[in-house]
């Protein structure tokens, strides 16, 4: 049933229409297909015999589902784990036999995301669609916010904040708006590149952090008062950080598994050929080409990140309205804010590693990996946790590790 909400959401939402068979890596392929409690039920009230034959033998409770509006029912894939409604054509059967109205809550709702701060319905899209991540990742303008009355029907809450609540009365979260919306305006500021973006929205937080433990109500006026441009004089490319950056992103590529752990044929393909660009399967110490990489990273931040410094802007800050930044990861903002960065340097690491391998690239493509990237990783079974702890154990969750990382 559709209600009248208030919705805050980027621009470019309004642009999307999903493209079905057309699109080269199907939500339909891949992934679990949840079903949540209604549509299940409506399942067995259909008219027609044979969906009602096909539901009857493709769709199953699952005993560990986690709530009732999501995942209380499962559809068994196919081989290739092909959802078994979708045709030969890559077209969903239940849509076109007996409309959009029994389509379960995930599917009718991807690659929208839904979060709720303070009564506001916030909606934006997954870049792990490649049709979302074609419209949103290209917008050379960047990405803007408006908000309005809409009508909502079938959706997926993924957060849920109020940040008057007495329960934030002592968290940063209660100022959670003020905090990302000022993040958001830091990567967004055009008169630096992106690293120092980086940077500077690393000191921000950084030295946020510091002023909750000391001055906790005097937050409001730190973000208000923070001057983005002092903090920028202070930050210095080193040359010898590729190659730390290196190191690290070889140790990222093992918690990753991709032979055991990812199903995407095509971040397989990616990572072969930054084993081979980087010269991993070698065997030889990553020292012996420090020159090598030192070069190719500059040169693909020259030619090819600064000249589409949109794209990776873009992705960021839809990353931050996405997942509620910088609570992404725990309460600890330092901690949201080095898994982004730790996101955003990854990206650029296999970026370059298949320059290396095939010594060109253009924007299409840098589209087509960050899709498969978002994909892959955003939906890993333990890799997020895995680095995160990594990060912990090894007392990298500072501003010097995050300046190796720029």
């Amino acid at each position: 049933m559709e209600k009248t909400i208030k919705l805050r959401y980027p621009t470019y939402l309004k642009e999307f229409e999903c493209i079905g068979g057309k699109c080269k890596d199907s939500c339909c392929i891949g992934w679990d297909i949840d079903i949540d409690k209604t549509t299940f039920r409506q399942y067995y009230k259909v008219e027609d015999k044979e969906m009602k034959r096909m539901f009857q033998k493709n769709v199953h409770n699952n005993e560990y589902y986690l709530s009732p509006d999501v995942d209380y029912g499962k559809v068994k894939l196919k081989s290739g784990k092909r959802c078994a409604f979708l045709d030969e054509a890559n077209y969903c059967i239940i849509y076109s036999r007996i409309g959009e109205k029994y389509l379960s809550n995930v599917c009718t709702s991807f690659p929208r995301i839904t979060n709720m701060v303070d009564g506001y319905y916030e909606m934006s899209l997954d870049v792990a669609c490649p049709e979302a991540a074609r419209i949103l990742l290209l917008k050379e303008e960047g990405i803007k916010f408006k908000e309005s009355e809409e009508t909502l029907g079938k959706h997926i809450i993924s957060s849920d904040i109020e940040t008057t609540s007495t329960e934030y009365s002592n968290s940063p979260i209660k100022y959670f708006k003020e905090i990302r919306d000022l993040s958001i305006k830091i990567i967004q500021n055009r008169k630096f590149d992106l690293s120092q973006r980086l940077y500077i929205l690393g000191d921000f937080i950084s030295t946020l952090e510091k002023e909750l433990k000391h001055k906790y109500s005097n937050v409001p006026t730190f973000i208000k008062q923070y001057n983005i441009n002092s903090v920028n004089d202070s930050y210095k490319k080193n040359r010898s950080s590729y190659t730390f950056q290196i190191d690290f992103f070889k140790t990222m590529l093992g918690f990753l598994n991709v032979s055991k752990e990812v199903d995407s044929l095509s971040f397989k393909e990616y990572t072969k050929q930054i084993i081979a660009g980087f010269k991993f399967d070698n065997g030889e110490d990553i020292s012996k080409h420090s020159e090598l990489y030192t070069k190719a990273f500059e040169d693909y931040t020259e030619n090819f990140m600064n000249n589409n410094s949109h794209i990776f802007e873009n992705y960021l800050v839809n990353f931050m309205y996405n997942y509620m930044f910088p609570f992404n990861e725990s309460e600890s903002m330092f901690d949201g804010y080095i898994m982004l960065l730790v996101r955003s340097s990854f990206i650029r690491f296999y970026l370059v590693g298949r320059y290396l391998y095939n010594d060109q690239d253009n924007k299409e493509d840098i589209v087509e990996f960050i899709q498969t990237f978002s994909k892959t990783i955003e939906h890993h079974r333990t890799y997020l946790t895995d680095s995160l702890n990594h990060i912990k154990e090894h007392k990298f969750d500072n501003m010097e590790f995050a300046k190796k990382l720029l």
